[in-house]
């Protein structure tokens, strides 16, 4: 039996997943990815010799449009529907006339092209690693046999050719067919339905019958369901169930953004400027500013769009859109969803009397239109009308959020795949003939482990490039500092040197091999523990001091605490405003010491506590006096905070990997964020934030972030370098892309 139980919404944006265990399948709860959050975008990009899935390949499509296939699950059906998907999405990458992926650069190949069902089986792999770990996704053998049931949802209008994808895709990674199902959302939500109910009607109820309204990115699937109560002396005690489902794969909430964005290129064009074509860098970026500005006009009446620095002469882009405009312009979309209701309810043979409740799910159910919509449709009873907060507008009773609306495809496939089925699926995987003949699946097989290869190599040089120039940065701290005798400098720095100068070139060189970045790394150090061991004995005597007086002073905290009453970490005092600001001033200067100890991870605590105060302390009666003075301190403390973040993100990145610094990462960014809300000028902050946007591939915002600073402190050598750095990494990545259009079409 499977140790664990894996359900998938195989969404086209973003992918959510979901699992339970063995010991407790009824216990399903959201697997988060790699950076800890609870979906992941549907892409897979290929740079150099990395192969990136979801999180990491999102975030370079902005600088590698064609190497990044974005939105896969559109391209599993059809050669003719795949392409219309393509194009309907604005998807950049390459993709052929025969239905291929491709051509692009990977390792050392130049025209890499790849089935949909090889794109899409890294994906599946990378999804279920987030519920079971990496250890489980390898290809089962007698001895270690496949650890997961896995159950995929997918719209209702799936058809033959998107279902033999997914078996070509499960056929790559040598999965057990019989241990993969694909269901339709119907059955994923009636299912998730049934549990929430545990399998059980009201007292007074012999049947009820749910509407489900799932509104997602890229169509729309409804379905009706009716339960049934079972007999008494019936031997099952589970509802009997029936569903009747539609779907309308044209109508997402893509459709009403893309409705928005004919309404904004309308407002270029009237200022004589060119309409922003979908399938184009700046197509992308307006999207998903559309999305966000979707989602805003949900909860305000009014909300404006600004993109800086949009159009080809750096012009900024502002539309100001309001509820009423938004609801207008998307007028033949709602209609749409009108008739996909009706024609649901002409398919289940009911009326909309006869709907129990209407369950909404998916990215569209907190549209207000789309509630009012509903509401219209399916009244509440006259004795049973409510308010919401729907522009003032009475919603009815009928209309329910019980499910997670996020995740609730994905719970139900979970629960399905751990045997507690509300509904069978329609559909059996395998039995299903796979896209791929034998010697097709062979060959595809042989990429996907080359591939899987040649992507490990690369991580491992790149994590050891990473640790050779963190190296190189402590020894220059080292020899900057008052123990730089120690350490036999006249010798030492100017190997360092050498080495350093290698290094700015040998980073950007493709040729430059693990070997060559090891030989470089073990050099140094031997050469530093070879002149510099008196420098090494005084620094572990100093460590053994300081970690004593650290235990002291924790253990003379812990007793103060516990005098006062204060054992419990939440501090609950109510106390005067000097009072919570020299607890924050203390907490900071607190962190600065345990920082220059090279406590890092108590540092952050200590900083934290101190914004947790002036919180507090801003939610007293404050005078401008008081607010310029906690905002100085915030200042400070946040500029700390980030150069604390860095630091652990450095060692993260150097001991376990990049996708364990990213977290880290995004704190930088985060802390200085919100620095530079207090002071815009700060050359720090901006320093920091473009160090951190840097290690976080977004290349044009840390240039930017660069040269916003350098505009304060034209003479900044830190950031001077810094620029050159940037421009180096981005004239790397031109030649890579060059190289790799020049192949493709030269």
């Amino acid at each position: 039996m499977a140790e664990r139980f894996v359900g998938i919404d195989l969404s086209v944006c973003n992918i959510v997943v979901s699992a339970s265990s063995k010991d407790e399948p009824s216990a399903v709860a959201v697997a988060v990815n790699d950076v800890s959050n609870r979906s992941t975008p549907a892409s897979v990009g290929f740079d150099g010799c990395l192969r990136l899935v979801g999180e990491s390949a999102e975030t370079k499509v902005t600088q590698l449009p064609k190497a990044v296939v974005t939105s896969v699950p559109a391209i599993l059906g059809s050669k003719e529907l795949a392409r219309k998907n393509y194009e309907r999405f604005g998807c950049l990458y390459n993709f052929s006339e025969d239905g291929k992926v491709g051509p692009m650069q990977f390792g050392t190949r130049e025209d890499l092209s790849l089935e949909p069902a090889a794109v899409l089986a890294p994906l599946l792999r990378t999804l279920v690693s987030y519920a079971t770990g990496k250890e489980a996704v390898g290809k089962p053998t007698e001895d270690a046999p496949q650890a997961f049931e896995l159950a995929i949802g997918a719209p209702d209008g799936w058809t033959d050719a998107e279902l033999s994808t997914v078996r070509g895709a499960v056929d790559i990674l040598g999965w057990k067919s019989d241990m993969v199902h694909v269901l339709p959302y119907s059955a994923a939500l009636t299912t998730a339905y049934t549990q929430r109910i545990g399998q059980k009607l009201g007292a007074d109820e012999e049947t009820r019958t749910v509407l489900f309204v799932d509104i997602g990115y890229s169509q729309t699937s409804l379905s009706v369901s009716k339960f049934t109560a079972p007999a008494a002396d019936a031997e099952s005690q589970d509802l009997k169930v029936e569903a009747f489902g539609c779907s309308d794969g044209k109508l997402g909430t893509h459709t009403f953004c893309h409705s928005l964005m004919g309404h904004v290129n309308k407002q270029i064009e009237a200022k004589g400027g060119e309409p922003v074509a979908l399938a184009s860098k700046r197509g992308a970026r307006l999207m998903t500013a559309l999305q966000k500005s979707m989602k805003e006009l949900s909860m305000l009446k009014d909300t404006t769009l600004a993109l800086e620095c949009f159009f080809p002469d750096e012009s900024d882009l502002k539309v100001d859109f309001s509820r009423a405009l938004f609801e207008d312009v998307i007028k033949p979309d709602m209609d749409a969803l009108v008739a996909l209701v009706n024609k649901a309810l002409d398919q289940a043979g009911i009326k909309a009397e006869d709907v129990h409740s209407v369950e909404l799910v998916g990215g569209g159910m907190r549209i207000p239109k789309v509630q009012q919509l509903l509401s219209e449709m399916f009244p509440s009873p006259a004795e049973e009308t409510a308010e919401a907060e729907n522009g003032g507008k009475v919603l009815s009773k009928r209309l329910r959020f019980s499910l997670d609306g996020a995740s609730a495809v994905a719970n139900g496939a979970a629960h399905y795949a751990a045997g507690r089925r509300g509904l069978e699926s329609k559909w059996k995987l395998a039995e299903q003939t796979s896209s791929l003949d034998e010697a097709a699946v062979s060959k595809c097989r042989e990429e996907e482990e080359w591939m899987v290869q040649t992507n490990a190599t690369e991580e491992a040089r790149l994590a050891k490039s990473n640790e050779l120039e963190s190296y190189i940065f402590e020894v220059r701290s080292m020899l900057s500092g008052p123990d730089r005798s120690l350490l036999g400098a006249e010798k030492t720095e100017p190997l360092l040197e050498e080495v350093s100068r290698w290094f700015e070139d040998a980073q950007y060189e493709e040729g430059t091999t693990l070997e060559m970045f090891e030989e470089k790394l073990s050099g140094l150090k031997s050469a530093l523990q070879e002149h510099g061991k008196a420098y090494f004995e005084k620094k572990e005597k100093e460590r053994e001091a300081r970690d004593k007086m650290l235990d002291e002073a924790a253990e003379a905290e812990r007793q103060r605490r516990h005098e006062l009453g204060m054992d419990a970490d939440k501090d609950d005092r109510k106390m005067a405003k000097s009072e919570r600001m020299k607890l924050a001033a203390k907490n900071k200067e607190e962190g600065n010491v345990v920082f220059k100890a090279g406590n890092l991870e108590d540092a952050a605590g200590r900083y934290q506590r101190a914004l947790q105060h002036i919180n507090k302390f801003f939610m007293l009666d404050v005078s401008p006096e008081d607010k310029a003075e906690a905002n100085a301190l915030t200042l400070s403390v946040q500029l700390n905070l980030a150069q604390v973040y860095l630091k652990l993100a450095a060692q993260a990145e150097k001991d376990q990997g990049k996708d364990a610094a990213e977290p880290l990462y995004q704190k930088v960014k985060s802390a200085t964020t919100e620095a530079l809300k207090i002071d815009e000028n700060n050359v720090k902050a901006r320093f920091r934030l473009a160090s951190a946007l840097e290690r976080l591939g977004d290349l044009d915002g840390a240039q930017k972030e660069v040269k916003m600073a350098l505009k304060v402190d034209a003479e900044n050598t830190d950031l001077q370098k810094l620029k050159e750095r940037l421009e180096k990494l981005q004239a790397a990545q031109n030649a890579k892309a060059k190289k790799m259009y020049g192949k493709m079409f030269g």
